[in-house]
């Protein structure tokens, strides 16, 4: 009886400290220093209502001491699923017309998850796979299982004891992709010619999205992007209605020999252009097209060998991608995302290397250049899970501006595991490949008055 008086006391202890818990299956919450400790002087945090389920992360001096970064728990637990859809890399989102959101993701795992210990039993693995998040009664973003509308075929989800229950086929296919598994009770998975997504936007009241062709057969270079494809989606009616989301046409040879990666992110401006932008190892590259419309024709921005930008029709030469990087002093970074606030545009990215820090640049233009490099925050380097809680890679860190509630910047992470098989049959395997979230507070704060 003391005995279980005092382990129920330890206990207590634990959960206070924010260091552990009682139950075995239970992730550790990694706790931070106290700045207090440091100098003293804490800065006032913004007004966080309780309903939004944000944890602090404590600024040790990784960055401005006025940001103020936090854990979306709610977002967290939004995305740890059970059944169906259990996790996924890309992870990129769209602001639709009527307020929902649509989400895409590449990579992906379907099927069943134990739910105490996030153990990832037999899933399938389409290479790609859609969602809608919709509205709630209220006519805000719903934020509840129930809004998340998946976007599978699935194989089959009346009996959980027959082959495939929740499992689901890849949602866009690469046509010359040849498929691993022919049984129709399987999941049919492509492991040759697969497509990632890139960003989308709205035209004309419906969706468009490129897609990457990557060639998974080159020994050399096993994730070879090589062209890019279009796919626009109908939004007539409502989530549900038969033509909602339907694939209304798909561009296979869209941009045939982009092996760039135009459009992996997109930033619609007023001077009716799109801008899309990619990456060059980690030198940004900045594309537009003539309206808004991704079938219009493509300018690239590219520096000619006297030094001077201008914007030409033929895709760059490798020469001329390596000379056009639009980061001033040759700075670089990973998944860059543009936005524009009052009458700045900002660029934010990932440092080099699956870097965990997150670097910020400004520009009176949205193709730059883009100066004044800071570190916006630092990604802590563990997540909360069961099992091993540290980032093998940390990549494909996300920027979601329609999620924000107060002007904040929201941003989505990924990790993977060190085998590929961690990903099964082990506690904490299903929160592997799978999104956690970010709100960052007062950004505007690294850049001070007098910068």
């Amino acid at each position: 009886m003391k005995m279980n008086i005092l382990l129920g006391f330890l206990c207590t202890i634990f959960i206070a400290a924010s260091l552990s818990s009682c139950n075995d299956y239970d992730p550790v919450v990694v706790g931070y220093e106290n700045p207090e400790e440091e100098n003293g002087v804490v800065a006032t945090p913004p007004d966080i209502k309780f309903e939004w389920e944000l944890e602090l992360i404590t600024n040790v001096g990784q960055h401005n001491p006025n940001v103020f970064v936090y854990k979306d728990k709610k977002y967290d637990n939004l995305f740890t699923r059970n059944l169906g859809w259990n996790g996924g890399d890309g992870v990129l989102s769209t602001l639709l017309p009527d307020g929902n959101v649509f989400w895409s993701f590449n990579d992906s795992f379907y099927g069943v998850v134990e739910s105490e210990t996030r153990t990832r039993r037999s899933c399938s693995f389409p290479r790609n796979s859609l969602m809608i998040q919709t509205k709630g009664a209220d006519g805000k973003l719903g934020e509840t299982d129930n809004s998340l509308m998946w976007l599978a075929d699935f194989v089959q989800t009346d009996d959980p004891d027959k082959p495939g229950y929740y499992m689901a086929y890849t949602q866009l296919r690469h046509p010359d992709a040849a498929l691993e598994v022919e049984k129709p009770e399987e999941s049919k998975i492509d492991n040759d010619y697969i497509y990632w997504a890139g960003d989308g936007t709205i035209v004309d009241g419906k969706l468009q999205v490129i897609w990457g062709a990557v060639d998974l057969t080159d020994e050399n270079n096993p994730m070879r992007r090589f062209a890019s494809c279009l796919a626009t989606y109908s939004l007539e009616g409502k989530p549900g209605d038969p033509n909602y989301m339907k694939r209304i046409s798909v561009d296979h040879n869209f941009r045939p020999g982009d092996n760039m990666g135009y459009g992996n992110t997109l930033y619609e401006d007023a001077d009716g252009h799109t801008y899309l932008y990619t990456t060059n190892g980690y030198d940004v590259l900045v594309a537009r097209s003539t309206t808004h419309d991704l079938t219009s024709p493509w300018e690239y921005y590219v520096r000619d060998l006297s030094g001077n930008f201008q914007w030409i029709t033929s895709f760059p030469t490798e020469e001329e991608s390596k000379r056009s990087n639009i980061l001033m002093n040759n700075g670089q970074c990973s998944m860059p995302w543009v936005f524009k606030k009052g009458d700045m545009y900002y660029l934010i990215g990932q440092s080099m290397w699956f870097g965990h820090a997150m670097h910020i640049y400004r520009s009176d233009n949205p193709y730059g250049p883009f100066t004044d490099q800071k570190v916006l925050f630092v990604i802590p380097d563990t997540v909360d899970k069961i099992g091993n809680q540290y980032y093998n890679h940390l990549y494909m860190v996300n920027l979601h501006p329609h999620l924000a509630r107060a002007g904040e910047l929201v941003f989505s992470t990924n990790t993977d595991c060190a085998d590929f098989w961690d990903n099964y049959n082990r506690p904490g395997s299903a929160d592997y490949y799978r999104p956690f979230f970010f709100r960052v507070f007062n950004w505007e704060s690294v850049y001070e008055k007098n910068d």
